[in-house]
């Protein structure tokens, strides 16, 4: 929501910059026209130096060669010419900045994107190594509760087989044979545990 705010109010902020550098630039326009400085420093040498360079151009597009000698111009024509040239810099620049700092807002976006996305990835693979190691444990539990089942089944048996061969142990076969029944129930009851993870 506040990016949503944000977002209009910066796009307002750089068109009311740029509707403001029209009324400053003819501001500063009045301005140079009124100062002594502005009109000797500032307007005259940027207007003599651009029509020196217009007269090169033209002449040399219109293939006349290069001339000998550029005629300055007045000082009413200078200083206007000066004045209008600082205003368009001074438009110029506005817009420039307002498109650079547009262009990093939306860097700076782009970039907490890619950073948000990166977090998400990480944080995927990290809880996929984890349910891998999960699952792999698991694996090796059931196998060992397996051996372990063989190995008491085996026993069981074989207590089976002596119970039918009358002996002076037959009391004792009998006990071991309970022990084994609850130490099998015990291995099934550990493997079921395991597997759901509840400990």
């Amino acid at each position: 929501m506040v990016a949503a705010v944000a977002f209009p109010l910066v796009k307002l902020g750089l068109l009311a910059v740029r509707q403001i550098a029209k009324p400053l630039a003819n501001w500063i326009k009045t301005r140079a026209k009124r100062s002594f400085f502005f009109r000797t420093y500032v307007c005259m040498p940027p207007a003599q130096m651009y029509n020196w360079m217009e007269v090169n151009v033209k002449m040399r597009m219109l293939n006349l060669g290069k001339p000998s000698e550029v005629p300055k111009l007045n000082e009413a024509m200078a200083i206007d010419l000066g004045a209008e040239l600082l205003g368009e810099a001074v438009i110029f620049f506005v817009a420039a900045a307002s498109i650079i700092a547009e262009y990093i807002r939306s860097s700076l976006k782009e970039k907490d994107k890619k950073v948000a996305k990166e977090q998400h990835f990480t944080n995927l693979e990290s809880k996929i190594n984890y349910l891998k190691f999960t699952v792999d444990r698991q694996e090796a539990e059931i196998r060992h509760l397996t051996r372990v089942y063989y190995v008491l089944e085996q026993n069981h048996l074989k207590n089976k087989q002596t119970k039918n061969k009358p002996s002076n142990h037959a009391s004792n076969s009998g006990v071991e044979s309970d022990k084994n029944t609850g130490v099998l129930q015990q291995a099934i009851d550990y493997a079921v545990i395991s597997i759901t993870g509840k400990r």
